[in-house]
C-alpha cells in the first residue's frame, strides 16, 4: 500500500481490504443483548482505527487506549463516542477485519435505549412534526410541493425501474429540473417517510430500527416488481448493496446503479453532450457511503468533472480519508451528559462543516463539488454563514451547464430555509419534553403536517432570513465574523477537553 500523508492511495488495496471485512463476520451477530457487528475476538488493540481517525488523529499510545477503553465499556473514558463523525473510516484502515465502526454503533445503541435521544433529534424522525422534511416543505413553493406529491404517487404503483429520489434529496427537489434526466423522470420515486432505508438510523445505533426498515424496503420494492434501481444518494445505494446485506443479511433481487453512473455513461456515448468545457477548477466531496460499493463514486464523480472541462485539485483528506461533511458531527453530541443542551449539538455541527469547508477553501477551488444531496444541503449552510465566495455543486448541476442548460441552482436560499427550521427547533426546545423515545417509522404513511404554530414561526423566520435585513453584505459580515469565532472557541474548549481526557487517562494508568 503507499502512503501519502493521510491519503490511502492504492484503490485495489481497499477494495481488497473491504471484502476481506465482509468476509471475517460480515454479517452483524444478535444476542440477547443486541447485535454484536465487531469482532474482538480479531481485535489486537492495536489502535490503528483511531491512530488513522481524520477527526480524532490521536498518537499511537494514545489510540491505543482508546480502542481499549471502548472494548472495556468505559464510554465515559471514550474520546470517540463524544468525537465520532461516523465516517466508518476505522473499519477501513482495521488490519485485522475486526470493525471497530461496529463497536461504536453498538454503544450508541446501548445508550439510546436506556437514554433515548434529545430534543433535537426529532429534526431527523420523518415520523415527528418537527423534521427538517416537514418543517422544509412550509417554505417550498407549489412547484416543487408538486414534485414531492408526483415522487410519492410512483411509490403506488408497479414498475420495474425506480430512480430512488434519496430523503435528503427531498429537501432540494428543484434540482431534477433539467431535460438531461427527461429518459428517468417517469421512474423518479421516492417519499421522506423511507427515512433512507434505515442509514440515519443505522448511523446513530439504532440497529433494531435499521433492520426493519430494511426488510420494509424489501417488502415494498419487491411489491412493485422493481428489477432496477437507480439512486440519486449513495447513502440508499450503499445500505442496499452493502450495509444491510452484509450487516443485517438482507438481500436485495434487483439491480443498483448511483445515478452518477449513469450520467457518466451518457456522457461517455455522447448521449449528453458537453457544448464547453466549463475551464474551472473544482475540488471534490468525497461522501462517507462513497467509501462502499467498492469506493466507485470518488472515480465516477472526478471523471465526470474531466468530461465536463474541471481541473480537480484536492483537499487533504480526499477519497477513502475523506472527511465528514460535518452534517453526522451532530451524532455523538446525542448521547452523553451533555446531549440535553442544543447548544452542543449545534457547535458542533458548525464546526465539523466548516472543518470540511476550510479544506475546500484551502484548495484555491472555484467550486466545491458534492455528490450527495444531504451533504450538498449542509455545506451549502456553512458556506452562507461563513459568507464565503467558494460555491457548492451537485455534479448534475455541473453537467447541466457545460451540456448548456441553466440549473435551477438555488442551494443558498435552500440554506437559510433550513437555518429558520433550525431555528424554530431550537424555539421549541425550552418548551418541549428534553428526550424522546423514537417509534418505529412507517414508511408507507405521509409526513405528518407541521404545527400551525410552527409554521407560522417558521414562515416569519423565512421571511426574516430571506430579507434585507439579513441579506445586506454589513449583517452577512457580521454572522460570519460571530459564527467563525464561535466556531474557534468551541473548537478551544474541544481541545482542552480532549487533553484533559488523555491527561486522566495516561494518569490512571
Amino acid at each position: 500500500m503507499v502512503r501519502t500523508g493521510k491519503h490511502f492511495s492504492d484503490k485495489n488495496h481497499i477494495i481488497e481490504l473491504m471484502a476481506k471485512n465482509d468476509a471475517g463476520g460480515g454479517y452483524g451477530m444478535k444476542d440477547n443483548s443486541g447485535f454484536r457487528f465487531f469482532r474482538e475476538d480479531l481485535c489486537d488493540r492495536c489502535g490503528i482505527c483511531f491512530e488513522r481517525c481524520p477527526v480524532l488523529e490521536l498518537a499511537e499510545d494514545e489510540a491505543k487506549q482508546e480502542i481499549q477503553a471502548l472494548i472495556r465499556g468505559d464510554t465515559g473514558a471514550s474520546l470517540v463516542l463524544q468525537r465520532c463523525v461516523t465516517c466508518n473510516i476505522c473499519d477501513l484502515v482495521c488490519p485485522q477485519h475486526a470493525h471497530p465502526y461496529g463497536l461504536i454503533l453498538e454503544c450508541y445503541n446501548e445508550a439510546g435505549k436506556v437514554q433515548g435521544l434529545p430534543h433535537m433529534a426529532k429534526f431527523i424522525f420523518p415520523n415527528e412534526p418537527e423534521n427538517m422534511w416537514t418543517t422544509a416543505r412550509v417554505l417550498m413553493g407549489g412547484d416543487e410541493l408538486s414534485l414531492l406529491r408526483s415522487w410519492e404517487d410512483n411509490l403506488k404503483n408497479p414498475r420495474k425501474e425506480v430512480l430512488l429520489t434519496g430523503f435528503y434529496n427531498n429537501l432540494v427537489p428543484y434540482i431534477t429540473q433539467t431535460s438531461l434526466l427527461d429518459e428517468l423522470k417517469p421512474a423518479i420515486a421516492g417519499s421522506d417517510s423511507m427515512f433512507g432505508m434505515g442509514e440515519d438510523a443505522y448511523r446513530i445505533g439504532f440497529l433494531e430500527e435499521a433492520e426493519r426498515l430494511g426488510n420494509l424496503a424489501k417488502q415494498k420494492f419487491s411489491e412493485m416488481g422493481v428489477e432496477k434501481l437507480y439512486c440519486f444518494m449513495v447513502v440508499e445505494a450503499s445500505m442496499f448493496t452493502d450495509v444491510l446485506p452484509k450487516r443485517f443479511g438482507i438481500e436485495f433481487d434487483f439491480d443498483v446503479e448511483l445515478l452518477d453512473n449513469w450520467i457518466l455513461d451518457r456522457l461517455k456515448s455522447g448521449k449528453i453532450a458537453v457544448s464547453d468545457g466549463l475551464n474551472i477548477k473544482a475540488t471534490v466531496h468525497d461522501n462517507c457511503c462513497g467509501r462502499y460499493m467498492d469506493g466507485i463514486l470518488p472515480d465516477t464523480t472526478r471523471e465526470i468533472m474531466q468530461r465536463i472541462g474541471c481541473e480537480v485539485v484536492e483537499m487533504r483528506h480526499t477519497r477513502e480519508n475523506a472527511l465528514c461533511c460535518g452534517w453526522a458531527g451532530t451524532v455523538p453530541t446525542l448521547f452523553g451528559p451533555t446531549s440535553g443542551n442544543p447548544l452542543h449539538t449545534l457547535l458542533n455541527l458548525l464546526q465539523s462543516l466548516y472543518l470540511r469547508w476550510q479544506e475546500a477553501e484551502a484548495t484555491g477551488a472555484d467550486v466545491l463539488v458534492v455528490p450527495c444531496p444531504g451533504c450538498y444541503v449542509f455545506l451549502s449552510l456553512i458556506k452562507v454563514l461563513t459568507n464565503s465566495r467558494l460555491d457548492v455543486y451537485l455534479p448534475l448541476e455541473l453537467v447541466q451547464m457545460a451540456a448548456g442548460e441553466t440549473p435551477v441552482h438555488k442551494n443558498e436560499e435552500r440554506a437559510w430555509d433550513i437555518l429558520a427550521v433550525t431555528t424554530n427547533l431550537v424555539l421549541r426546545w425550552a418548551f418541549s419534553p428534553k428526550r424522546f423515545f423514537p417509534k418505529p417509522v412507517e414508511i408507507a404513511k405521509p409526513l405528518p403536517e407541521a404545527r400551525r404554530g410552527d409554521a407560522a414561526r417558521i414562515r416569519l423566520l423565512g421571511m426574516l432570513y430571506h430579507s434585507f435585513l439579513v441579506q445586506n453584505h454589513v449583517t452577512r459580515s457580521l454572522i460570519a465574523f460571530a459564527v467563525k469565532n464561535l466556531i474557534a472557541g468551541y473548537r478551544a474548549y474541544l481541545e482542552r477537553k480532549k487533553r484533559k481526557m488523555i491527561g486522566t487517562r495516561a494518569n490512571a494508568t
